[in-house]
Parts: C-alpha cells; structure tokens; sequence
C-alpha cells in the first residue's frame, strides 16, 4: 500500500522517494526559506541522504493503523522535476493523531501545488489508509501554510498550549483537524 503508492493530480505526480531524489531533495532542504518554520535547520548534503534512507526504509514498516512517518515526492507533472514533499506522520507532541505535512522548494510556491498535494494526500490518508482524522499545525506566521490547510477543509481547533518541556517548541501553534467526511463534502 504505502510502499506502491501513486497519485497523479492535474499537475503533481504524488510517489514514494527514491535515493534517485537525493540531489533535488538536497537543493530543497538546503534552502533557508524553505526549512524556516520547520523543526529543522537546512540540511547537509549528509544530513538530507541520512533522512532519504531513514525515509526509504519507513516505506516498509508503515502499517495503515501504525504509520511511522509516510513521506513521499511531489513532482510536477510537466517536467519530471522534484519540487517537495508530503506525508502523514504521527503528531509529534501527541502521537496518538496522524498530522499531514509538507514542504515545497521556493520556486514553487503561491501557484496552489501545496494545497493541489495537501489534498490529494489527505484523500489517500482517508480513502486507502482508512483514516479517520487527520490534523495539522502550523506557526501563526506562516500564513501561506494556514491557508493551505483552510483550502483542503480543515477546521482551526485551538492554538497549542500547555505542553511538557521536552514539546514547548510546539506550544503557540495553530491546530487544525479534518475528518473523512468533511473532506467528501
């Protein structure tokens, strides 16, 4: 299931990653812009082939009541090329909920291709994973990501407070949540 998993949408090709994409992941995640309101810094060109291979090898002990971290390509459709990520993965603050994510080069950004991906993921997440519920965070800054998660329905639920210590990085965001139903509307 995780591991064969193909969308195509008018524009993207939605596919699991291949250590093939380690340049073009690499010249994503190396961009300061890009990595600004993620939990990591820019990556090494070490770093980012650490995570591919961690990512390539999650592929096989996804389970669709037990997901690891599901991270896969987004590519356009039009030229082949490599222009983000997507995935579903558990919370990190609270693992029991499976939090929708991504992240798209520079060069792609403010043309819908997020919220195109968001989507079409989200709709895997519930129609072939058989999720019931998928959240996302965002910082209140980032309003282009808040849009996104408006766009594919997802409803704002509270800003994030009250965590452990060892999660304070995460208190002040925005939470969303969308459920299978919502997003047949």
């Amino acid at each position: 299931m995780f591991k064969d998993m193909y969308i195509e949408t008018e524009r993207l090709v939605i596919r699991p990653f291949t250590m093939d994409d380690l340049h073009d992941l690499h010249a994503i995640v190396s961009q300061d812009e890009v990595m600004e309101y993620l939990p990591d810094d820019p990556m090494t060109l070490a770093e980012t082939e650490r995570t591919l291979s961690w990512i390539i090898d999650s592929y096989d002990r996804n389970r669709p009541r037990k997901i690891i971290k599901y991270t896969v390509a987004v590519i356009l459709k039009e030229s082949g090329e490599l222009i983000g990520w997507c995935g579903l993965g558990p919370l990190d603050f609270d693992p029991s909920q499976i939090e929708l994510y991504y992240g798209l080069r520079k060069q792609s950004w403010g043309g819908g291709v997020a919220t195109e991906a968001a989507r079409a993921l989200a709709e895997y997440g519930f129609h072939t994973v058989s999720l019931d519920r998928i959240v996302g965070v965002v910082p209140p800054a980032n309003v282009a990501s808040k849009r996104v998660l408006e766009k594919i329905g997802m409803i704002y639920r509270m800003r994030v407070a009250g965590l452990p210590p060892d999660h304070s990085a995460y208190e002040g965001l925005l939470y969303f949540s969308l459920t299978a139903e919502q997003i047949d509307r």
